[in-house]
């Protein structure tokens, strides 16, 4: 097995935002270069689309070699986009019809199949998104981490994981802790990861004054996050919109209590009061009594832990391998028969 690169005009990670006529062009004559080259070589099984976006390069051409295409659709933001109509008419036209030409779509989440259904996309599958639960196991806090951010005996951590772009809602972590740290000044926020909210966030901590209560650590090697979990009492995820976020899968299988915005994708993983706690999305008071709730019982902490424990084993890896390896035999068959 080999990677073949090639280049685009520039990186872009922005797939819900329309790009420029020229670079749409100038991807689309890269793709379709670079893929009858490998196609010709490779004589592949199946082609794998990594991203909505090349959706609009490629099914044609798979159909040119009478070989099937699989699409991997990760985040859905784009699919929302076009269904809330505040996508480009006809960009969204032109993708949508590529989108019903694909042979099938892979998707994280039954949320994310029916937005698809609802653009005419009837052959789709759902394989969830899966973590190694074997790495993210339940463990005793890591002394040394502990030490280096200065955690007291007797805080209870309240952790939160994220690239801390509008879509988590960071901000709602900062003003929810102002409330809740009145009723309960024990608690210790730990902020992992780094993005554009992160100055926000600061600020607004030295604004309401709770800055000796808040840890940023930036970015954090991904061998090490398991660490940072099992360091809270709580995880908590605010997001305005999930696919299947990870981070939820983490603190499950940690057996931490996650506290996540009633969302969709969080309604998928999480039964409230049994495998963790729902507080209505971008409700600051129904965030701090959550996590007040959550800070306050041990015992709910623990029950909850344990059973989203028991849950997230259905997201292990070897389940999602299995999975994987049926839909591509399935495909393939499906389109040489």
């Amino acid at each position: 097995m080999g990677i073949t690169r090639f280049l685009l005009p520039q990186f872009d990670i922005a797939t819900c935002v329309p790009l420029a006529d020229d670079y749409r062009r100038a991807e689309h004559e890269q793709i379709r270069q670079a893929l009858s080259v490998l196609i010709e070589n490779e004589r592949p099984d199946v082609i794998v689309i990594g991203r909505e976006t090349f959706a609009r390069h490629v099914p044609e051409l798979a159909r040119a070699y009478r070989l099937p295409c699989l699409l991997m659709s990760r985040t859905g933001n784009l699919i929302r986009r076009i269904l809330d109509g505040v996508y480009p008419e006809d960009l969204a036209r032109q993708l949508v019809e590529q989108l019903r030409a694909v042979d099938l779509i892979v998707v994280q989440a039954r949320h994310m199949a029916v937005a698809l259904q609802q653009l005419g996309c009837s052959r789709i599958a759902i394989i969830p998104n899966s973590i190694d639960v074997q790495q993210f196991l339940p463990k005793t806090r890591d002394d040394n981490l502990a030490r280096e951010l200065a955690v007291r005996s007797g805080d209870i951590i309240v952790v939160h994981l994220s690239n801390l772009t509008v879509a988590k809602r960071p901000l709602d972590i900062v003003n929810s802790a102002e409330r809740a740290l009145d009723q309960n000044p024990r608690l210790l926020y730990v902020i992992v990861g780094d993005g554009p909210y992160r100055e926000r966030m600061e600020e607004a901590c030295r604004r309401h004054h709770i800055t000796e209560r808040f840890r940023f650590t930036g970015w954090v090697d991904y061998d090490r996050v398991q660490d940072y979990v099992n360091l809270a009492d709580i995880v908590v995820m605010p997001s305005e919109a999930e696919s299947q976020a990870r981070v939820y899968l983490e603190a499950q299988a940690c057996a931490r209590v996650l506290v996540a915005s009633d969302i969709p994708g969080a309604r998928e993983v999480i039964e409230d009061g049994e495998t963790g706690l729902l507080f209505r999305k971008g409700d600051i008071d129904d965030l701090t009594t959550k996590t007040l709730l959550a800070a306050s019982d041990p015992e709910l902490r623990a029950r909850i832990g344990r059973s989203a424990r028991l849950r997230v084993q259905t997201h292990s890896i070897d389940y999602a391998l299995a999975a994987y390896i049926a839909v591509f035999e399935g495909i393939v068959r499906q389109c040489s028969g």
